[in-house]
């Protein structure tokens, strides 16, 4: 049989055995480019083993998924992206972030699919940084279903423009913003939409506005102006500015000029200075230095399942 015939007869399978009457023709191609390269011919056995994985698909049971939030972002389905193309020239920096954390998630199951897909969670204080995910992007399916980003950007750009290069190709994806916490919740513009296909697992990602500019999250950052130790009350107050991003209270980091970073709280804050707990802080650690507030941060979620 070859490609199309195969189709069918995967079709006219999953619903003789499952009542499922319908099947992308895009999942199909995923499972089929698994156990065919571009110039090799059909063969009977080759077929037989895409029949049997197809099977082995629909017979697993579906699973319950225990948080309805997580669920809630993971219900897009993993179709071929319809988004028209959107060209990107800007110039890619190769400063490679320090500040960025991967968080494995909890599985998930796709009901209508039956698909379990994994997750993982990249936390940043940076825009256009470098990461590499322990994700084998040969053997895994890879979606990135949504950003949570700090509010304020919906006020400058209507919709957002994802990047992830690998330094030969490049994968973009078109995001709106779809509800508001402290963060908003930003999705694909349609639910049909591409896999991550890239050449290796050391990427680039960069958010870009409508203008196609990188998204400048520098204002995000604070500049200390002035530090004083009070002995009283054993305490340092600083002077910055943009001091509407903090409140008491708020996890921050402290960004020391060679790079090198520390994690504070703010205490409270009064005339105009922010007040924290001088532990394992020192006078110098501030020259140079900036604040970042966590509440700022952004974080990219992304979900995949083996293709195996």
């Amino acid at each position: 049989m070859d490609y199309e015939e195969l189709y069918k007869t995967s079709l006219k399978m999953i619903n003789d055995k499952f009542n499922i009457s319908q099947y992308p023709k895009e999942d199909f191609l995923i499972i089929y480019k698994t156990f065919y390269q571009e110039t090799q011919k059909p063969t009977n056995e080759l077929n037989k083993s895409i029949l049997m994985k197809i099977n082995h698909i629909f017979s697993q049971p579906i699973k319950t998924d225990i948080d309805s939030r997580v669920k809630d972002l993971e219900n897009v389905r993993n179709n071929i992206d319809k988004i028209s193309s959107i060209q990107i020239n800007q110039p890619v920096s190769s400063t490679i972030a320090k500040d960025e954390m991967i968080i494995p998630q909890i599985q998930i199951t796709n009901q209508d699919k039956h698909i379990t897909f994994k997750t993982f969670i990249i936390n940043t204080i940076k825009n256009n940084f470098k990461i590499t995910p322990s994700i084998d992007i040969k053997s895994n399916s890879i979606y990135p279903c949504c950003l949570c980003i700090p509010s304020k950007i919906k006020t400058e750009t209507p919709y957002i423009i994802l990047s992830i290069n690998d330094g030969i190709k490049n994968n973009n994806y078109t995001y709106i913003p779809t509800f508001e916490t402290k963060w908003d919740i930003w999705k694909p513009i349609t639910d049909n939409y591409n896999e991550i296909n890239l050449n290796n697992n050391k990427w680039i990602i960069t958010i870009y506005d409508f203008l196609n500019k990188v998204i400048d999250f520098d204002e995000y950052y604070s500049i200390i102006y002035n530090v004083i130790y009070d002995k009283n009350e054993e305490m340092f107050f600083l002077k910055i500015d943009n001091i509407h991003l903090f409140n008491k209270n708020d996890k921050i980091k402290l960004i020391l000029k060679d790079g090198s970073s520390k994690d504070n709280k703010i205490v409270d804050i009064k005339n105009d200075k922010i007040i924290i707990n001088p532990e394992n802080l020192e006078y110098k650690d501030f020259i140079d230095a900036k604040l970042f507030n966590y509440n700022n941060q952004f974080s990219l979620l992304f979900k995949y399942y083996s293709k195996l």
